[in-house]
């Protein structure tokens, strides 16, 4: 996941597994994501999947009206395809007016590292990041960082600032995705050869998947977010879990295991869903000996022009 720059030291810093706690590893729960994990029955649909709304966030933009969800029932846990098929119908229902080029997408996404058993515990690492974005990039990007005053990333306080977008910088944007496919076929071409960048000589369910986690840290038009969780659904190697995301609200999650790792370390990366909604609330990845990461990001807000503050902020160019 590649959208804060924040997040690439993170990722070096020393992370973990959430500490074993009554709660997480009573019995009843460890038979259930046993169940989840072993069997896979097809489970009873709640009729009119209708609008969703995004549970726990930050600053997210909340939708007025009727809400209508589906349930994850403990007693008849989803397969990770069918929780993916879910997650793309709750998608797909959001309400979203497809923002103009010149206007920006307003967010906020919160990144930690946590200690890990049996690696030099530097405690929890833990950055909130606000952003505004130029929804065709032709705009400087605003963003505020807002590190928690217990265990800030180190060497970074908080900062406010105005960045200009680079040749090849922070991804594709807003636009760009927008211009992506959302034909299965095509759509799948696309996302094999964006993870062939990101990483070499594997093979085509691993970019894929890869490339899914690269641009699903950033706001996408949702039929696009949707069309990635269908064909996310149909990759080998997939499994549900029960993870918390960075605001330390628990959600279902799909994670795939792979060797991404040098030594041949074992990477599990995950997309962490709504318990109830099933509508995307971040991810997380964890590599044993290395840490793991855990991200979460708001539904973003459309806005024609960033606050007034920022006018006293000076553009950081390339350089």
């Amino acid at each position: 996941m590649n959208e804060l720059t924040d997040l690439t030291e993170l990722r070096d810093l020393f992370a973990d597994k959430a500490r074993p706690t009554a709660d997480r590893l009573s019995p009843a729960r460890t038979a259930l994501l046993t169940e989840a994990r072993t069997k896979r029955r097809p489970r009873a649909r709640a009729v009119g999947l209708r609008r969703l709304v995004l549970a726990g966030g930050l600053v997210a933009a909340m939708t007025a009206g009727m809400i209508a969800v589906q349930t994850f029932k403990p007693a008849a846990p989803a397969s990770a395809a069918e929780v993916l098929r879910l997650a793309a119908e709750a998608a797909s229902a959001t309400p979203w007016p497809e923002p103009r080029d010149d206007q920006y997408l307003h967010y906020e996404q919160i990144a930690e590292s946590r200690p890990e058993k049996g690696v030099p515990d530097p405690g929890t690492r833990r950055i909130n990041g606000e952003f505004w974005d130029s929804v065709d990039g032709s705009r400087p990007r605003l963003s505020w960082g807002k590190p928690e005053k217990s265990n800030p990333l180190p060497g970074r306080g908080a900062y406010k600032e105005l960045e200009t977008r680079c040749s090849g910088f922070g991804g594709p944007t807003y636009a760009d995705l927008r211009g992506w496919p959302t034909d299965q076929e095509q759509l799948r071409h696309k996302l094999a050869e964006y993870g062939r960048k990101m990483v070499l000589k594997k093979d085509t369910a691993t970019q894929i998947w890869r490339a899914g986690t690269g641009v699903l840290g950033r706001p996408m038009p949702p039929k696009l977010q949707a069309a990635i969780f269908k064909i996310a659904a149909t990759l080998p190697g997939i499994e549900t879990e029960e993870l918390k995301d960075a605001t330390g609200k628990t959600g279902i999650a799909v994670t795939r295991v792979d060797n991404l790792g040098g030594g041949g370390a074992i990477s599990r990366e995950s997309f962490i869903f709504d318990k109830t909604s099933y509508v995307f609330l971040g991810g997380q990845e964890l590599v044993p000996g290395r840490g793991r990461e855990v991200w979460s990001i708001t539904r973003p807000q459309i806005t024609d022009a960033l606050p007034a503050w920022s006018k006293s902020l000076k553009p950081r160019n390339c350089g």
